[in-house]
């Protein structure tokens, strides 16, 4: 029953986190004109630890108050993981179906153009500081085209940063019962 509430938790705000995510990353493709890839993906970061603090809470107070570390922690890291699974895989399907035309990746391509500028901008410092061989090693991997299946992968991996502010959630949430005897 422990793993069915949890699961259930996990996959109702992991499921409204990907929703969201999904719904400004169209916003940034779209009405921004910026990737929703690479350092765009900032804002779903903070997308994914609301909802693992709010699946966190809700899970603590429909379990009479009491959280262990390791229920808070389960939590937590599966709906990231359920949000950054439905994440990828929309993205995979978007970049499969829809953005790819006539085989060309506009969202992908944009990625790109935006790593390329970001590199460029620091070519000064970069070449100071790791010489001209390394600059060019790095520009040359930033024209590298990726495929949708990396993106996907890129999706999950790096969502998995968020396991930091799982563990203090978890921390900071925690309460047990206690019997004095």
């Amino acid at each position: 029953m422990l793993k069915s509430k949890i699961l259930k938790y996990s996959l109702i705000y992991g499921a409204l986190a990907a929703c969201i995510c999904i719904i400004v990353a169209l916003i940034q493709y779209y009405g921004l004109h910026k990737s929703p890839f690479g350092r765009y993906k900032v804002p779903a970061f903070g997308i994914n630890i609301i909802f693992i603090i709010v699946a966190t809470w809700t899970y603590r107070a429909n379990n009479l108050g009491i959280l262990t570390f390791t229920e808070g922690f389960s939590i937590g890291f599966m709906t990231n993981l359920i949000a950054a699974f439905i994440t990828g895989l929309v993205f995979f399907l978007f970049i499969q179906l829809i953005d790819a035309p006539y085989g060309q990746n506009q969202s992908i391509l944009l990625w790109v153009q935006e790593n390329i500028k970001g590199i460029e901008r620091i070519k000064d410092t970069h070449i100071k500081d790791f010489g001209i061989i390394e600059y060019n090693i790095l520009l040359k991997q930033a024209q590298e085209i990726p495929s949708a299946s990396y993106v996907f992968v890129d999706e999950i991996v790096k969502k998995q940063l968020c396991i930091v502010a799982i563990t203090i959630i978890s921390i900071i949430f925690r309460r047990h019962t206690f019997t004095i005897s």
